[in-house]
């Protein structure tokens, strides 16, 4: 393939002919740098805007963590698909198979882009920390199973057409996209947070107790209840400890004194 141009075009409106050249070994080199490009690229532009919701420094946070995301999950799950696939008697070769995995994770990069509008568009009307939350995680959910798809459409042409791709892998297939899903899911939970809290210090990865489904239903809990934001954490003003039973004297403590200094 000879321009990126011709990547993206091949990509995004003729994948029948991406997946036969892939078949056929032309240009695998290329394609595999283009997508590896593309990738880094769209899904760091996307993590860039999501992030800005809670300032410059998430935002390239996000730009960096988002486009990891992604090789991170690729290196965890392709080692057991590529091995299951030849089990089963698929004749591609290793880099063959990367090049349809690449391919079908850039193309839901792509897609991440184009929805960097809607999610610069409530970010600019102020939309609440519940809906931009929910709405970058439906995103990436659409993505990612149009990627998928992109890949089970794929093979399943190589598999008619070119009979180098057994009928039975794609079972496998499906069942190997739903485990890319959860480690997916599993590894982004672990490099959070994204977005980011307005009322907390910046942090490149957060301390939050639970899993990724408890805190999409504490969002849409939260979001139906009118709440535009997370609340601070309380702080307790009296650092001085009381004990029952026990009478103490209205002491100041060094942290009470500086606190009361501090108000106007």
């Amino acid at each position: 393939m000879a321009t990126y141009h011709d990547f993206l075009r091949s990509l995004l409106s003729d994948r029948d002919r991406f997946f036969e050249e892939v078949v056929e070994g032309v240009g695998l080199r290329s394609k595999l740098r283009y997508a590896v490009v593309t990738i880094v690229a769209l899904s760091g532009f996307f993590g860039l805007v999501a992030g800005a919701y809670s300032g410059p420094a998430q935002a390239v946070s996000a730009a960096v963590k988002l486009p990891f995301l992604f090789f991170a999950t690729f290196a965890v799950c392709f080692p057991a698909f590529f091995v299951v696939q030849v089990l089963v008697g698929s004749r591609l070769r290793l880099l063959q198979v990367a090049v349809l995995v690449f391919g079908a994770l850039a193309l839901a990069c792509v897609l991440l882009a184009a929805f960097v509008p809607i999610t610069a568009f409530f970010l600019i009307t102020g939309a609440n920390y519940y809906f931009q939350h929910l709405l970058n995680i439906a995103i990436a959910g659409i993505a990612g199973l149009f990627g998928m798809y992109a890949l089970h459409e794929g093979l399943s042409l190589v598999c008619e057409k070119r009979e180098v791709y057994p009928r039975k892998a794609l079972t496998i297939m499906r069942a190997w996209a739903v485990l890319f899903a959860f480690v997916g899911i599993q590894l982004a939970w672990s490099l959070r947070p994204f977005l980011g809290d307005r009322n907390q210090p910046f942090r490149v990865f957060g301390t939050y107790q639970g899993n990724f489904y408890a805190a999409v239903i504490y969002a849409v809990n939260k979001l139906i209840q009118g709440e535009a934001r997370p609340t601070a954490p309380s702080v307790n003003p009296d650092t001085l400890p009381r004990f029952r039973g026990l009478v103490l004297p209205l002491v100041d403590t060094l942290a009470d004194t500086t606190r009361r200094r501090k108000r106007p």
